[in-house]
């Protein structure tokens, strides 16, 4: 099923996909989509939504509505972007992720089944509104099943480990990891076999 199919030019659909679905409060604004699109099917983008050029879905990804997304921005199957966040370009959040009212900024990696909490005290909707989600600065990369608190900054190159629960913020070009996730070294210090960004 696809809603408003006129308004959205050239776009892959890969079996059933649901464009421009209206959420539980009336929301006016339609869904904004880019050129490019490859969407797999089940993938559900709320109205109110902006998305860039080039967004590709795993199966049954789901976008809801007030969410700010870049250009060439991969989103994996099963995951969930809850109201309001705001994604930058070339990010790649892969399989089984959860974020809400949370900033990816340019060129971040989210591994399999993050999960971002936005609610230090739920079910406090005041809460909410006041701490926020995480603030994740480019190029950070976060590891697979890590934990993200309400709130955090993690700043720009850190390095999240696999498994992590993150309580407090993380300085730009560091290493973290554990539970609750410690400084254990800077991005610079990392060795590697091949050139990669992260590395630079």
């Amino acid at each position: 099923m696809v809603r408003d199919k006129a308004s959205y030019k050239d776009v892959k659909l890969q079996g059933i996909v649901y464009l421009g679905i209206a959420p539980a409060k009336t929301l006016k604004t339609k869904l904004k989509l880019g050129k490019g699109a490859f969407l797999r099917s089940g993938t559900a983008l709320y109205r109110g939504s902006e998305i860039g050029d080039n967004l590709q879905t795993g199966h049954n990804v789901v976008v809801r509505e007030n969410n700010l997304i870049g250009d060439n921005v991969v989103i994996g199957v099963n995951s969930y972007l809850g109201p309001g966040n705001k994604i930058g370009n070339n990010v790649r959040i892969h399989t089984g992720v959860f974020l809400e009212n949370v900033t990816l900024e340019d060129n971040v990696i989210i591994g399999p089944g993050v999960i971002f909490i936005n609610d230090p005290y739920p079910p406090c909707k005041q809460c909410t509104q006041i701490v926020g989600g995480a603030h994740v600065a480019k190029n950070a990369v976060i590891g697979a099943n890590a934990s993200i608190l309400a709130g955090i900054q993690i700043g720009a190159n850190a390095l999240v480990g696999a498994g992590s629960v993150v309580t407090k913020n993380i300085p730009a070009n560091s290493v973290v990891a554990g539970n609750p996730a410690k400084v254990i070294n800077k991005t610079s210090k990392l060795k590697s076999k091949h050139k990669h960004s992260l590395l630079k």
